[in-house]
C-alpha cells in the first residue's frame, strides 16, 4: 500500500480497489466535473484546422488511442477520469471514473480498452465505457500495457509481497494470470511484442525477452538501455547510455552519451553500437538535470499525488543512474529515444534530433535538429518519439509544435504551433493528427490527406513495435 500523507484519499482508494479487485460496486463518490466542450482550432497561418478540448485539472496527458471514429484518452497524471470523444468533432461521448489516479496511454484491442493507472491498477473497459475487470498490481505503475492475440502484458512491482518487479501475462477476456517472470525493475514505457516473444528494457538498462506462450526467459543482459526496443528481421534495436571521460578546463570529467545499438534475437549475442548516431546526452545525467525546470515540475507533480518524499516501490537510484530521472512522473512520461521501423529504415527522436538510419550499413540517411539552440545544455528530451505513416514522420515538441517531416529527406512538410508542450507521441488516423499536451489539452489537426493514417495509439498498435511497411 502507498502511504500518502499529503493525499490520504488516494491511498484509501488504492486500498479499496485491492479488496474489490474485480468489482465496481463501491466506486468512491465523485464531484461533478465541468462540462467538456470542443473548441475550433486554426493554425496561425490558417492552413490547418481542427479542434481542441481541455481536460479539467490541466494535468499531463499521454498519447490518445483513436479507433473507429473515437478518441480514448486518460485524464492525465493525478486524474481519476478516462474519456471518449468523437474523433471528427471532439464531442465528448462518455467519462469513466477510476478508483486510482493517473491513467496512462490506452491500448484498444477489438471491443476492449486496456490501460493502467499510475496508482496501482490494470483496468479493462468496453468501448462504451463499461467496466469489465481490473487488478491491483503494485504501486507505482510507471509503464503501460501491451496486447496481442488475446493476452495483456504488464510490468509491476510486487508491493505487498516480495517487493520484486515482474512482467506478467493476463488473459484479456478474464484477467486470469497466465504467467509471470521476475525482471530487474520497472520497464521503460511498455512491453514490445514481436512474433513469439515479448521484449522489455528496464529502467536500470537491462534488456529482457520472454517466450509469449509460457514466459520462459530468452534474453537477460545488462546493456544500459535507454529506450524500449524495436524488433525487426531478427534484430533488436534500442538506444543505450555510454559513459566517457572528456577533458574540461584541464580536468577529466564524466560525460554521458547516447547511441543506437543492435543485437540479434538469440539468447546470447554481441551488441554493436551504431557509432554515427552517438551524441552527447546531458539529458541522461541527473547531476546536470537535477537543477532543471522540468525536474522541478516532475517533483511537484509527484508531490501532488503523495510522492513528495518516498516514491513507493520506484527505485530512484536506478532511475537516476541510467535515465537521469528521479520522479514517478518523470518515468511515467519518459519514452526515450525509442526507434520505429519503416521501409527498412529506423526513425527516432534523440533529444532534439529526428534521424533516419539504415540499420544494415549504420549510415545516417538524414538528421534534422528541431530546437532553437538557445540552451547550451539540453537537459530534457525536446521531441516526442516519431509516428510514421504515408511517407511522413510526425513529432511533437516541448516548445508546443507539431511537425511533419518527409520520411525520405527529413525536410519539413508542415508545422503547426499549438502553444502547449507536447511530450507524448502523436496518433495519426484518417487524415488527422491527435496530440495531447502536458497542460491537459487534446488537439486534433486536419492534415488534408486521408492517407495520413495507421498510427492508432502509442507505438502504432497494441504490440507497440511500430514496424510500418518495413520491407
Amino acid at each position: 500500500m502507498r502511504y500518502r500523507l499529503v493525499l490520504p484519499f488516494a491511498a484509501a482508494a488504492c486500498a479499496l480497489s485491492y479488496f474489490a479487485a474485480s468489482s465496481w460496486s463501491q466506486q468512491p463518490a465523485r464531484q461533478q466535473l465541468p462540462a467538456l466542450h470542443p473548441i475550433p482550432f486554426q493554425s496561425d497561418d490558417g492552413t490547418v484546422t481542427g479542434w481542441k478540448v481541455t481536460i479539467p485539472g490541466h494535468k499531463p496527458l499521454a498519447t490518445p488511442a483513436v479507433v473507429d471514429g473515437r478518441v480514448f484518452v486518460g485524464g492525465g497524471f493525478g486524474s481519476h477520469e478516462f474519456y471518449a470523444f468523437d474523433a471528427a468533432s471532439g464531442k465528448p461521448l462518455w467519462t469513466y471514473h477510476t478508483a486510482d489516479d493517473g491513467p496512462t496511454a490506452a491500448v484498444v484491442d477489438g471491443p476492449t480498452i486496456i490501460f493502467n493507472t499510475e496508482s496501482c491498477e490494470l483496468e479493462t473497459i468496453t468501448r462504451d465505457g463499461k467496466p469489465l475487470w481490473k487488478k491491483w498490481l503494485g504501486d507505482p505503475l510507471m509503464s503501460m500495457p501491451a496486447v496481442a492475440d488475446g493476452t495483456v502484458y504488464m510490468a509491476y512491482p510486487n508491493s505487498r509481497g516480495d517487493h520484486r518487479y515482474y512482467l506478467a501475462a493476463f488473459e484479456l477476456q478474464t484477467g486470469k494470470e497466465l504467467w509471470k517472470q521476475p525482471i530487474a525493475s520497472e520497464i521503460i514505457t511498455a512491453p514490445v511484442i514481436e512474433d513469439k516473444q515479448v521484449f522489455v528494457a528496464t529502467i536500470d538498462g537491462s534488456l529482457f525477452s520472454f517466450d509469449r506462450q509460457d514466459g520462459a526467459q530468452v534474453i537477460h543482459e545488462a546493456r544500459n538501455a535507454t529506450s524500449a526496443p524495436t524488433v525487426w528481421n531478427g534484430q533488436v534495436y534500442f538506444s543505450r547510455r555510454e559513459k566517457a571521460m572528456v577533458a574540461l578546463n584541464g580536468k577529466q570529467v564524466e560525460q554521458q552519451n547516447e547511441v543506437f545499438a543492435a543485437r540479434t534475437i538469440a539468447p546470447v549475442a554481441p551488441v554493436k553500437d551504431m557509432e554515427r548516431t552517438k551524441q552527447k546526452a546531458d539529458y541522461l545525467d541527473y547531476s546536470k538535470r537535477s537543477a532543471s525546470r522540468a525536474e522541478a515540475a516532475s517533483q511537484a507533480m509527484d508531490q501532488s499525488v503523495g510522492f513528495g518524499g518516498a516514491k513507493g516501490s520506484a527505485n530512484v537510484a536506478m532511475m537516476r543512474t541510467n535515465l537521469g530521472q528521479a520522479s514517478v512522473h518523470g518515468v511515467w512520461e519518459y519514452q526515450g529515444s525509442k526507434s520505429f521501423m519503416s521501409k527498412g529504415r529506423l526513425f527516432s527522436s534523440m533529444c532534439d534530433k529526428v534521424m533516419s538510419v539504415d540499420p544494415k550499413t549504420e549510415r545516417v540517411d538524414w538528421s534534422r535538429t528541431l530546437h532553437d539552440g538557445k540552451d547550451s545544455a539540453l537537459l530534457n528530451s525536446e521531441l516526442t518519439p516519431p509516428a510514421i505513416v504515408n511517407g511522413k514522420v510526425f513529432v511533437g515538441t516541448r516548445s508546443g509544435e507539431v511537425i511533419a517531416l518527409s520520411e525520405k529527406t527529413g525536410e519539413v512538410v508542415w508545422k503547426v504551433k499549438v502553444g502547449e508542450p507536447v511530450v507524448f507521441q502523436p496518433a495519426v488516423v484518417s487524415g488527422r493528427v491527435y496530440v495531447s499536451t502536458a497542460s491537459g489539452t487534446i488537439f486534433c489537426l486536419n492534415t488534408g490527406d486521408r492517407r495520413d493514417d495507421g498510427w492508432l495509439m502509442w507505438g502504432g498498435n497494441g504490440s507497440h513495435n511500430g514496424v510500418m511497411h518495413a520491407e
